[in-house]
């Protein structure tokens, strides 16, 4: 059975291996989480893109329906 010493010691060399090992690991990541996080094109901004790129898809089409239109007209 282990004593209250024991548990101590193994509860210190947790919180050594956290603070030395783990902690920074975790910091890292974090770091990284952000970097990602400020070079993503806010969610907002997305959805304009593809509103516009939609808008331009419709257009394209129309465009095109005409385009086809007067060719038929003249013959081409």
């Amino acid at each position: 059975m282990l004593e209250d010493r024991d548990y101590q010691e193994i509860a210190h060399m947790f919180k050594v291996i956290v603070e030395s090992d783990i902690g920074p690991k975790l910091n890292k990541l974090a770091e990284g989480q952000q970097v990602l996080l400020e070079t993503l094109a806010p969610k907002n901004r997305v959805e304009e893109l593809e509103d516009e790129v939609s808008f331009l898809k419709s257009l394209i089409r129309m465009h095109s329906e005409q385009i086809a239109e007067l060719k038929k007209k003249i013959g081409a």
